[in-house]
């Protein structure tokens, strides 16, 4: 007789949230704006708002990106992330979230004046002003001292004036995959956009 009740209680509380549907399970509703402008259901059809996870950890979030390729698509998906949190979900930087890039490799390129990079007769950074914008919206800039070398030995960068040439507000990391690390052991997201 025991069991039968365990067995059936549990079958009640299964039933029960699976009437509820796929949003009770831990969906919190999404509590500022709308990106576009339109509620869920008008802009993506009926019953999306039901269908839609909103995030759940609304503090304290800190996420790292690497940008270690060009051209760096991840400065739209930083502008998503920031879009999300702050529109979406009410978040504000500082108080609820920090958001970090490591620049590196390939994607140093990123946080190099585009003047700089022409007037080497390099390819021109149609990112700056990504960049500068993200910054703006607090978004810290990392770049890696090794890559910084690679870039005074090949012409990118001028001997004893990189800093000038890198875009105001970016900072210096020694390394960028061990600061990558270091982030993570402090607590930060990695994110691979």
């Amino acid at each position: 007789m025991r069991f039968t009740a365990v067995i059936s209680a549990t079958t009640l509380l299964f039933a029960a949230s699976a009437q509820a549907g796929p949003s009770s399970n831990s969906n919190i509703a999404c509590p500022v704006g709308l990106v576009s402008g339109l509620d869920l259901d008008t802009e993506f059809g009926p019953g999306t708002a039901a269908l839609t996870k909103c995030l759940e950890k609304r503090t304290h979030v800190k996420l790292v990106f690497q940008i270690n390729q060009a051209p760096p698509y991840a400065l739209g998906n930083i502008a998503n992330v920031i879009d999300d949190y702050e529109i979406t979900h009410g978040m504000k930087a500082g108080r609820d979230y920090e958001i970090a890039a490591i620049v590196h490799s390939a994607g140093g390129t990123t946080v190099v004046k585009n003047d700089v990079l022409l007037a080497h007769g390099k390819p021109g950074n149609p990112g700056e002003a990504q960049v500068r914008a993200l910054i703006e919206r607090g978004v810290k800039f990392y770049f890696c001292q090794n890559t910084t070398r690679a870039y005074l030995k090949n012409g990118t960068l001028t001997p004893g004036n990189a800093t000038a040439e890198i875009i105001e507000g970016v900072e210096y990391t020694t390394a960028g995959l061990s600061s990558l690390g270091d982030f993570q052991s402090s607590g930060w997201t990695y994110v691979q956009p």
